[in-house]
């Protein structure tokens, strides 16, 4: 194409500027990709974590209800700081599985068992480390409160 002068305005290829620009916008895209998905996969492991903690809670529950007179005599209650009983009846064998198989599936993995008389209700927390989580801050805790009777 040409003027009324006779000078050529084609452009007759891409400068370098532009292919570097192209390649910097590619390279931020494909950076943004790359956290979204490390993003996706961490929430997605405390999810699971939260998963198994629930699950481990609801087995107890099971439990719980299979020995409930002894639940509501206050024989399952356990501190979350607290070592499993070693002396008892079966609740000694029920506790003593159910912090090992927490131990097991979670990042120090605990947990702690209140049950109260009056109204036989039990109140369970599961806690384990949480910190590959996204907000990075250490323990998290799954709560279960059941009526046995």
């Amino acid at each position: 194409m040409t003027n009324l002068k006779g000078l050529d305005y084609r452009q007759s290829g891409v400068s370098m500027i532009e292919v570097l620009i192209a390649i910097l916008i590619s390279v931020v895209g494909l950076f943004s990709v790359t956290k979204m998905q490390l993003s996706a996969v961490t929430n997605t492991h405390s999810a699971y974590l939260r998963s198994q903690a629930a699950v481990a809670a609801n087995g107890m529950v099971d439990q719980l209800r299979a020995n409930s007179s002894a639940a509501i005599n206050g024989d399952y209650d356990l501190a979350l700081t607290a070592s499993a009983p070693i002396s008892g009846g079966i609740e000694v064998v029920d506790l003593t599985q159910w912090r090992s198989d927490l131990a097991v599936i979670l990042p120090s993995g605990v947990g702690s068992i209140a049950c109260f008389s009056a109204t036989q209700i039990c109140s369970l927390v599961v806690q384990w480390d949480d910190s590959r989580g996204l907000a990075g801050g250490g323990s998290q805790q799954f709560s279960l409160t059941v009526r046995l009777q």
